[in-house]
């Protein structure tokens, strides 16, 4: 018990208990919180399809490599680009997650902390396609999609973890 009392909870994630996405206001020093609705541009399609707002960010915490969305559990994610899918796997910390690859750039794309998954290994996926749902699957606080991505030759190939968020906000309508 003493234990989990004396485990540091990110802030965010408070918040994100504590109120619906639907309900979100923008916090002071960050963006105001996503319309939502998935729409493909010339850039792609921003993965999570429905309200959301940015919580935790590249390196906030430790060895954070990505950029967390805060959604309602269950809000549809979409494929950001056209994509074959890499890994479909569960893992401790990550949960329910999936690699998504870029076989013309080598770039990889990981979602994390999926509800569900609704792609196998090999598949293809066009940009806006659906790929799961929002989840808490995993080391997860709060629902989330915590995004990734990554360098050629990819996740764990040899590829290196970069910051997403100017990529995340450049397909969030």
């Amino acid at each position: 018990m003493r234990a989990a009392l004396s485990r540091a909870v990110p802030l965010v994630a408070v918040l994100a208990a504590a109120v619906p996405v639907a309900q979100a206001k923008a916090i002071p020093g960050q963006d105001p919180p996503g319309s939502g609705g998935a729409q493909t541009g010339a850039a792609g399609t921003f993965p999570v399809d429905g309200a959301h707002r940015y919580g935790d960010g590249f390196g906030d915490r430790g060895g954070h490599r990505g950029q967390d969305v805060m959604a309602d559990c269950g809000t549809p994610l979409r494929a950001v680009k056209d994509l074959s899918v890499r890994k479909v796997a569960t893992e401790a910390a990550a949960g329910r997650y999936i690699v998504l690859h870029d076989g013309d750039s080598g770039e990889d794309y990981v979602y994390m902390h999926m509800s569900t998954v609704g792609v196998s290994a090999g598949d293809r996926v066009s940009a806006g396609d659906k790929v799961g749902e929002v989840g808490r699957t995993g080391d997860a606080t709060a629902c989330h999609l915590h995004f990734e991505e990554w360098t050629a030759p990819g996740w764990y190939a040899g590829g290196h973890a970069k910051d997403p968020l100017s990529f995340l906000r450049s397909l969030d309508a």
